[in-house]
């Protein structure tokens, strides 16, 4: 299991990235640590260790002050938008200042100039809501572009831009919608987001789930030559982590743009919870040293919601599965196979594919064999069929398992097999190839994850992915939609998937896909499409029943998060001819790129063209169209495109990218606190706070009569951001006052020790 979460980090702890950057690691790797520079002090007073920390990056000052950005305050995190209607839309910030509570001023107009206002208003956030502003801006047009913007403390926010959806009784020509999935913040940089971002032919972007990653700085996807460590550094587990997690994404200046540019659908995976989440537990929890599942899952909805531009459910707190109406042209239905009502599935830590990218054994293997071999030497190769395909296939002498998988003489003619379509590859793409079906009859009989498939166990375990509530409200949803398409939002791939093991999808759930896709059949449902993340590799392919297409499946590689690119071209080329071959429902399959596609929905058809990113190991601009695929109105057959799907564009105003045009003057305060965190504390607690120039700081603990306790801090600091711990376990339980000062200014927060 990963780190456990020793201390509650504050809510804000990601504003230290704004000086240290994307390579925090100051524990994990002696490449980060080389690049970093801790200043650092202890001190006593009654009793009461201190530790204060500033953490500063020798280079690339550049990059950090595209980070810290002062012209941004006290919207440090930018603006966001989403889940459009047609006279509504939620617009999002979040303000960082010095008070418990803020006043927020917000107006929507017609033009970039805010000059033709539509709505505005004005609301309080305080620290219940992570100081985060929610509001669903109503009175708007139909398919109209509107532009925002928020002010507090005579301060303005950038202005965002956004999009309503057409009427519901409208036929409108077209609509566009750019598509991602798990963007691992460790993985590398989101170039997909600015190349989305800078796009004007798209009315919205939908996001599959996976916006963040749980896993601990240095865990899950981080490597040294990218050098992308987040915070907090450890798992996230508590409220305070998950919000600290959400914070330092919202601060990455790509993520931030995507957001100002475009509004956001969005639904959640499993990541934003915990690896291989369900509505009872997850892979990547373990109930006696992290908590009960319940109360880690809530944390995970609070946070989601306060940080995301998505709108509160009227029926239940935080349910997410909903529908929005793009009028008769497209009704896009978003589920919850994730959380909402899924059964525990049997531990398969996703599917091959992520298995190997995420196996440390197997990636040292690419590292050190893979990567060093001449792959023009037929040994070479066979070596490495030798290592890779007993992951999926029974290779056995024994008279036992010779019946249910491989003998040693079968699975050396796979090795032949394979070894001759690698080294001829024009074969590798011939469809009547008589090796080819020899080869697809032993790997049938070589697979060991159908039986298992099958077992009364699998069947035991498994009952629903969605949930009786939301399987009644899906199908519901298709019976009563008017729209030329249905265009559904899904987590995790629902065609079958032969030959790799993926319980977590709906291979894993028969049962309810069959009952899905038989009323689709019995009820005559036609034009439907499904949208999938998950599997941060791409697909695209035909979802049958009895042999029949009932709807065709567009599946989006991830922003950046691992697949099989670990591999090299060997590895992935092997797998995607492995999977279509066992898979003749999968047309296309790409293993090892990443980025996004659009989807264009007409009348007559709906296709994506798939855009892949040519660099994630730092921040680039490039991308190149690598294939595309649609499916006509009343046929469900996917068809390879012979050319992108052209969009117009959407909007007329240009939107600066110069910070330094939004307020006149920066911040006055020499100092800003961050955050007084965890609230309650119990046996330790942080004080961060940003210093804008050079000053002498005091903190001080008083209690509610006003006695002075102890003094934490008394040092002039330099320009930058600190983290002051505390231990609070010698201090009797209690409410007490926290005082900081400087030359100019003079906060004060309530603290409870438990």
């Amino acid at each position: 299991m990963k780190s456990e979460s020793c201390f509650c980090i504050s809510i804000n702890i990601i504003l230290i990235l704004l000086t240290n950057l994307n390579t925090i690691r100051m524990k994990f790797h002696l490449r980060s640590i080389a690049m970093m520079l801790l200043v650092t002090s202890f001190t006593f007073a009654q009793h009461i260790q201190t530790h204060l920390t500033k953490v500063e990056r020798t280079n690339n000052k550049s990059q950090i002050d595209n980070y810290f950005d002062r012209n941004l305050a006290p919207f440090y995190h930018g603006v966001a938008s989403g889940d459009p209607l047609e006279n509504a839309v939620i617009i999002w910030t979040r303000v960082t200042v010095n008070q418990p509570t803020i006043k927020v001023s917000w107006k929507i107009a017609t033009d970039a100039n805010m000059s033709q206002i539509a709505n505005q208003g004005e609301v309080i956030t305080n620290q219940s809501k992570d100081y985060t502003v929610k509001i669903d801006a109503t009175g708007l047009n139909p398919f109209t572009t509107y532009y925002y913007q928020f002010e507090a403390e005579g301060k303005k926010s950038i202005i965002g831009k956004t999009r309503t959806t057409p009427a519901v009784d409208d036929m409108v020509d077209n609509v566009r919608l750019a598509v991602v999935s798990c963007s691992n913040y460790q993985n590398g940089y989101f170039n997909a987001y600015n190349q989305i971002a800078n796009r004007d032919d798209i009315d919205a972007v939908v996001h599959l789930g996976d916006y963040i990653y749980e896993y601990e700085s240095g865990g899950y996807g981080y490597s040294d030559d990218i050098g992308r460590g987040h915070l907090p550094e450890n798992e996230i587990i508590t409220l305070d982590d998950y919000r600290v997690r959400y914070s330092f994404y919202r601060l990455d200046p790509m993520l931030r743009n995507i957001h100002q540019k475009h509004p956001f659908i969005a639904i959640w995976d499993d990541h934003e919870f915990a690896n291989d989440a369900n509505k009872f537990g997850a892979e990547n929890h373990t109930t006696a040293t992290e908590g009960n599942w319940e109360v880690r899952k809530n944390n995970a909805y609070k946070a989601y919601f306060e940080w995301m531009p998505v709108r509160a459910n009227t029926i239940e707190q935080y349910r997410l599965y909903r529908t929005i109406s793009y009028g008769k042209l497209m009704d896009l239905i978003m589920l919850d196979t994730r959380i909402e009502g899924r059964d525990t599935q049997i531990n398969s830590s996703k599917n091959l594919i992520s298995a190997a990218a995420s196996n440390e054994k197997f990636k040292n293997y690419v590292q050190d064999v893979i990567a060093k071999k001449d792959l023009s030497k037929r040994e070479n190769i066979e070596q490495i069929l030798e290592t890779i395909l007993p992951m999926v296939l029974t290779v056995s002498n024994t008279t036992k398992t010779k019946a249910q998988g491989l003998s040693q003489e079968e699975f050396t003619e796979v090795i032949k097999s394979f070894t001759d379509l690698v080294m001829n590859k024009e074969s590798l793409k011939s469809k009547n190839n008589l090796q080819q079906s020899k080869l697809e009859t032993l790997l049938q009989k070589g697979l060991v994850y159908n039986d298992m498939y099958n077992s009364k166990e699998n069947k035991a375990t498994y009952n629903s992915i969605l949930g009786l509530e939301q399987f009644d409200w899906l199908t519901n949803q298709l019976s009563s939609s008017t729209a030329k398409w249905i265009v559904i939002g899904n987590q995790v791939m629902l065609m079958p998937w032969n030959g790799v093991p993926s319980n977590d999808a709906w291979d894993g759930y028969k049962t309810e896909r069959d009952k899905l896709l038989n009323y689709i059949r019995v009820n005559s449902i036609d034009n439907v499409v499904v949208l999938t993340g998950d599997i941060h590799s791409t697909f695209a392919g035909e979802v049958r029943y009895n042999g029949d297409c009932e709807m065709c499946e567009f599946v989006v590689p991830s922003v950046t998060s691992q697949n099989l690119d670990v591999a090299g071209g060997i590895a992935s080329g092997i797998g995607e001819f492995y999977i279509k071959l066992l898979n003749r429902h999968i047309k296309d399959v790409d293993l090892d790129n990443h980025g996004y596609f659009v989807l264009d929905v007409k009348e007559d058809r709906v296709q994506a063209d798939w855009y892949d990113i040519e660099e994630l190991s730092k921040p680039q601009v490039g991308e190149t169209r690598s294939r595309g695929w649609y499916v006509n109105a009343n046929n469900c057959r996917m068809i390879k495109a012979r050319s992108e799907a052209k969009g117009i564009n959407r909007s007329s105003g240009i939107l600066s990218a110069d910070t330094k045009e939004i307020n006149n003057t920066s911040s006055k305060e020499d100092i800003i606190v961050i955050g007084v965190y965890p609230n309650p504390m119990q046996d330790e607690g942080n004080i961060h706070y940003l210093i804008n120039n050079a000053t002498k700081v005091m903190i001080r603990l008083y209690d509610m009569t006003g006695k002075m306790i102890t003094t934490l801090q008394n040092k002039k600091v330099e320009k930058g951001v600190y983290n002051l711990s505390f231990k609070g376990d010698s201090i009797p339980k209690g409410n007490y006052i926290i005082t900081i000062e400087t030359n100019t200014t003079k906060i004060s927060r309530k603290i409870i020790i438990q």
